[in-house]
């Protein structure tokens, strides 16, 4: 399945589709068209009828997504698959969403699959979740006291990259709280900058909306260029953990991820420091450049690879890729997050080139954050 994105600094690739997937079953995949739109640190509860009576909207869907740690997961005889390691626990990413609002869309191929399961309280696998977690229609996620059977499997795409999507209902009877996009179906086409000047007006003040037309989002969710934790963990490993109960906003890691995945290297220009182990062939190679070329001075300061928290240290954020070491942060002095990025355009150019996006285009700009997305081509 050809993955691609239209932001310029991001790479392409090619993700392989899971064991038995065919072009007829990336065919089926194809989802409704529909605007995205999201904002950075969520939307507030209860948008969906504001949403819906804007000039122009024929359907709308608001989901919610949160990260909950799973205990254990068995399968329908009770063969437990993966289970905890004492207070270390396997963070899931799930969404929910309300059945009806959703089911415009949905693809007509699943549309009944999807509903039928979100209707008798089931969950919803994407491919790649299946495949990482190796549970089938029957199978069971455990969330302490709280058991989701899996009531269907379908392509990635239709359930929004999530690990896990559920119906509203069960969503909030698991502690899934915060609403992160919406899916709009509208009867005119507008632009990008007049559905988010529409919007804006509806929410409270803070982060601007970000709205991508149908067909434009790289992944159809929040966040639309950023790697989904499935995606992740299926490049960089998955680990347990728990979150920290004296530094709210940060996990306590499993060691064993730690001492599997990660090294402690010195990299030219940047120093030593410790990060997931796929990703110093191409720092090092992308430093030795600026070096060659006379430019280390596009080098100013280096804040660090490795750190196990969540995104901008909010604990209802999403986990941060630095937490598997998948992301560095270069120059922070002169680009702090949400300031216009002063970042040297041949930095860029050569982390670009080395398989890193770049935060300086993101909705708010993180000008200092450079982070792995080239999972096919990792050594």
């Amino acid at each position: 399945m050809l993955v691609c994105c239209a932001l310029a600094l991001v790479t392409c690739v090619v993700i392989t589709p899971v064991s038995g997937a065919s072009a007829q079953a990336v065919e089926r995949a194809w989802v409704p068209p529909a605007y995205l739109m999201w904002r950075t640190g969520g939307l507030p509860t209860g948008l969906t009828p504001e949403l819906d009576g804007l000039r122009g909207t024929e359907h709308v869907v608001v989901v919610s997504g949160d990260t909950l740690w799973m205990s254990h997961s068995v399968r329908a005889d009770g063969t437990v698959v993966d289970r905890r390691e004492g207070r270390f626990r396997i963070p899931i990413e799930v969404m929910s969403t309300p059945i009806r609002d959703m089911a415009p869309f949905l693809p007509p191929a699943w549309r009944d699959a999807v509903v039928d399961a979100l209707r008798d309280g089931r969950g919803v696998l994407g491919e790649s979740s299946a495949a990482l977690r190796r549970l089938g229609v029957g199978d069971r996620f455990v969330f302490g006291r709280n058991r989701i059977t899996v009531g269907a499997i379908v392509p990635d795409e239709v359930v929004a990259w999530s690990e896990l999507m559920v119906s509203g209902e069960v969503g909030r009877s698991l502690g899934v709280r915060h609403a992160r996009f919406a899916l709009m179906d509208m009867r005119t086409a507008p632009s990008e900058r007049e559905l988010a000047r529409r919007i804006a007006h509806l929410l409270a003040p803070g982060y601007p909306p970000r709205v991508r037309r149908p067909g434009h989002a790289w992944f159809r969710r929040q966040g639309d260029s950023v790697w989904p934790p499935v995606l992740m963990k299926r490049g960089f490993g998955e680990f347990r953990a728990y979150p920290d109960p004296r530094r709210p906003g940060y996990l306590r890691m499993q060691p064993a991820f730690v001492r599997d995945n990660l090294a402690t290297r010195r990299v030219p220009l940047l120093g030593r420091f410790s990060c997931h182990e796929r990703l110093f062939p191409r720092l090092i190679a992308a430093m030795r450049e600026l070096r060659e070329r006379g430019r280390a001075e596009a080098i100013r300061n280096f804040a660090g690879c490795y750190s196990a928290r969540m995104v901008m240290r909010r604990p209802n954020g999403a986990i941060s890729h630095h937490s598997s070491g998948a992301a560095v942060d270069i120059n922070s002095l002169t680009n702090p997050y949400g300031s216009d990025p002063r970042q040297p355009a041949v930095l860029v150019r050569v982390m670009r080139e080395r398989g890193f996006a770049w935060g300086g285009r993101w909705t708010v700009p993180d000008g200092m954050h450079f982070e792995f997305v080239d999972i096919q081509g990792v050594p």
